[in-house]
């Protein structure tokens, strides 16, 4: 039997955040991203900030809110998978910034008990969402409408 380690927490965030950007992300039927990113420029922001923690108490919109609870119940999912207690997450946050058009900067951050931060950032190409243009999906793929299945 194998101990687990917090270094483990490195590849719970490289997992976490390619589920996070995939295209199989998707609120509602459309991708998430698309919708994070119109969202951003309605409220002419640069940058949202999903916590994994704790619930937000008063999130943006309801997708901050169904993301934030789909992506805490996968780190704490997958942190069971690997034999690790919860009380090495002390926080853990995914972040989505504008960093040009038509182009966001993801990141997650695992920070564990002992102050240690874990990280892992990836570049994707997406434009805000409009349902004018976009199919919506049916069916039930990957973390389609993020109810952890």
């Amino acid at each position: 039997m194998q101990m687990s380690r917090r270094s483990q927490f490195k590849g719970i965030c490289h997992d976490i955040l390619g589920t996070f950007v995939s295209r199989y992300n998707d609120h509602d039927g459309y991708w998430s991203l698309g919708q994070y990113v119109a969202l951003l420029e309605l409220l002419g922001e640069d940058e949202l900030q999903l916590n994994l923690r704790d619930a937000t108490e008063t999130p943006d919109s309801r997708i901050i809110a169904a993301s934030e609870e789909y992506y805490r119940g996968a780190v704490l999912r997958m942190m069971e998978a690997n034999s690790m207690p919860q009380v090495w997450l002390a926080n853990a946050t995914i972040k989505v910034s504008i960093v040009a058009p038509s182009k966001v900067a993801c990141e997650i951050e695992i920070v564990s008990d002992l102050g240690r931060t874990y990280q892992s950032k990836r570049t994707i190409i997406v434009r805000p969402h409009d349902p004018v243009i976009e199919r919506r999906r049916t069916g039930r793929f990957g973390p389609s409408n993020q109810k952890g299945r």
